[in-house]
């Protein structure tokens, strides 16, 4: 299943990691999984939009990083969203997936 990474645009931390979310599967698209992250947090009824880049606005949103690179983890599960070196791993070893924007 493909494991994905969401870095909120605006904090710079880790909000979500899909491996440790429940109700999602290899066939949740990434607007499934921000809306699963939001849940968590207590945020409902929004609506996202995939981009393929950050728009470096001040709009609101995640960067996604795929994190299965080759059929194997590069990192591990997210314990620690705010934790520099762990943000640091994804970035450098995930691979970019895009930005889905939140639209409400």
């Amino acid at each position: 299943m493909a494991r994905y990474i969401f870095i909120e645009s605006n904090s710079g931390y880790i909000f979500g990691d899909s491996a440790d979310l429940k109700g999602i599967t290899s066939d949740s698209s990434l607007q499934e999984i921000a809306a699963a992250i939001d849940a968590e947090a207590g945020e409902f009824g929004r609506t996202y939009d995939v981009l393929s880049r950050n728009p470096r606005t001040t709009e609101s949103g995640y960067d996604v990083w795929r994190v299965d690179v080759g059929g194997s983890e590069v990192v591990p599960v997210v314990r620690d969203g705010q934790d520099q070196e762990m943000i640091d791993a994804v970035e450098s070893e995930g691979e970019y997936a895009g930005f889905v924007a939140i639209r409400s």
